[in-house]
């Protein structure tokens, strides 16, 4: 490949708003992901006195650009976050702003220790026609793209599978992909590192 890249830009799922009958109470609002933070500021703003969490900094990124600044803004990686965020949330009650399709990764892992509620504010399904790359690199950003993408095409022998989360590691593994990296740092810069340095190590 030298220095010359192409690369395909398609998402692979379908979005659509889901409107919001009422804000629930809550001390704390935590959003996964930029598109439901998005979905979310499209139909409400966060109520006043109540903390903004979040999983990454898309998340962070999305509600900073439209005046409000989170409280806590964690590396994206659920494990990760439900620990450190553990001590500042523990026994209290937070709504998770979320996608229909969501895997409730962090309100799981905290289910013990908080009082949970999902806030369902976008559905994410999968397209129902996928085209077919015949690239050297394919890089997943969530598990439903990659199950989107599977449904439809094999991945190729020679092919190189590229994800972003610990939840998209296990969907790679149970798909039986032996050959596949997971970013560093669950962003559009790591997962370009990722590749960069996986590159680096093909024969020249």
């Amino acid at each position: 490949m030298g220095n010359s890249w192409s690369v395909i830009d398609e998402s692979l799922l379908e979005f659509q708003l889901i409107p919001i009958a009422e804000l629930p109470p809550a001390d704390w609002y935590f959003f996964y992901s930029g598109k439901g933070a998005s979905f979310f500021l499209q139909q409400s703003e966060p109520p006043k006195g109540i903390k903004l969490g979040c999983l990454g900094q898309s998340a962070a990124d999305v509600l900073e650009a439209a005046g409000f600044t989170p409280d806590y803004v964690g590396d994206g990686h659920p494990e990760r976050v439900a620990v450190s965020w553990l001590p500042v949330v523990k026994k209290q009650q937070v709504v998770f702003v979320q996608a229909q399709q969501s895997r409730a990764s962090v309100q799981k892992l905290l289910s013990n220790h908080i009082q949970g509620e999902a806030l369902v504010v976008y559905d994410n399904r999968m397209k129902t026609q996928v085209n077919h790359q015949n690239t050297d690199y394919l890089i997943f950003t969530s598990p439903l793209n990659f199950q989107a993408y599977v449904k439809h095409h094999k991945i190729g022998p020679q092919q190189r599978v590229i994800g972003i989360g610990a939840t998209t590691a296990v969907t790679f593994s149970a798909a039986s992909v032996k050959d596949y990296r997971i970013a560093t740092v669950p962003s559009e810069a790591g997962l370009v590192q990722c590749l960069l340095d996986w590159e680096q190590e093909q024969p020249q």
